[in-house]
């Protein structure tokens, strides 16, 4: 019988922004690092810098349309909020082990909150009601372009979906390995890390799969997080163990649509994945991704 145990990694998320002006786009990276208490900012070329210090055990981060950013800290059970000046305010209490972070598009925050299997979804004072309940180790989540939302569950191997009004259907099943970060791209299709199998998986609107990328270039055993850029680059937070001897390193991995992946940054293992789009006249936020607690098979 297999026994699993779980390992929070140091680093727990990862949010690209694209900052629009009148000519170009640039993507940052936001990464919330677990261990340190920070959220680290990297721009298009992988250099980073400290936006935020201080946290509890941060983990999930997702971007609202004012460009805001929130960040889950899982050791308190709180959502702070941060301005682009990296100011902090405290946006929700009393959760239980949240992880992924989500904005719908009428401006509510979705939040798996992994120790109790629920969904909660909260206004933007910050009052929260439970959205969804009964989910299996809920860590990743994503909407579709219909606002439809994902949550990966990461124990049962399950991908769900629900409407607006919570009724949820199973979108994907079997995914044994330990599905976590979720995102879409432009096109509307899933992308899927597969956590102990090292894949990345593409699902179409059916819930039809196939590997988009494996066996990547930093020699990654354990994909986390998603997020697209807004050329459409795909970018995989990923854990690299190296057991003999015992090492870890952590990667951010950039993949093209053929997925063809070379590595972008390096750091204490990024984690969670959200992107932020610029429309004419305000942000829409269309992609969100993931965050996990890890688990080790023994």
């Amino acid at each position: 019988m297999r026994s699993e145990t779980y390992h929070i990694s140091l680093c727990a998320g990862i949010v690209l922004t694209l900052l629009t002006s009148s000519v170009t786009y640039a993507d940052n990276i936001y990464v919330s690092c677990y261990g340190s208490g920070t959220i680290e900012k990297f721009n298009s070329s992988g250099n980073g810098t400290t936006f935020a210090s201080g946290l509890s055990s941060p983990t999930g981060l997702a971007f609202d349309r004012s460009g805001n950013l929130y960040a889950a800290n899982l050791g308190n059970g709180t959502i702070e909020k941060f301005d682009s000046s990296g100011n902090r305010t405290t946006f929700a209490l009393g959760l239980s082990a949240p992880m992924g972070l989500a904005f719908g598009s009428s401006g509510y925050l979705y939040v798996a909150n992994e120790g109790s299997g629920t969904i909660e979804k909260f206004d933007s004072s910050g009052n929260g009601t439970t959205f969804a309940s009964g989910l299996n180790s809920p860590t990743g989540l994503a909407f579709d372009s219909s606002g439809n939302l994902y949550v990966a569950n990461t124990s049962s191997g399950t991908i769900e979906k629900f409407n607006s009004s919570g009724n949820g259907t199973i979108f994907a099943s079997g995914l044994v390995d330990g599905p976590t970060g979720l995102a879409f791209d432009s096109s509307g299709y899933l992308y899927v890390a597969e956590y102990f199998s090292g894949t990345i998986e593409k699902f179409d609107s059916g819930g039809n799969g196939t590997i988009f990328a494996s066996g990547f270039t930093s020699g990654l055993v354990y994909p986390e997080g998603l997020a697209f850029d807004s050329s459409g680059y795909l970018y995989v937070a990923s854990f690299l163990a190296d057991w003999v001897p015992y090492e870890y390193a952590e990667v951010i991995e950039k993949f093209d649509s053929s997925g063809n992946g070379t590595t972008f940054a390096s750091g204490d293992a990024p984690y969670f994945i959200a992107t932020q789009v610029p429309e004419p006249a305000t942000l829409l936020l269309l992609g969100l991704g993931a965050v996990v607690a890890r688990r080790k098979r023994s």
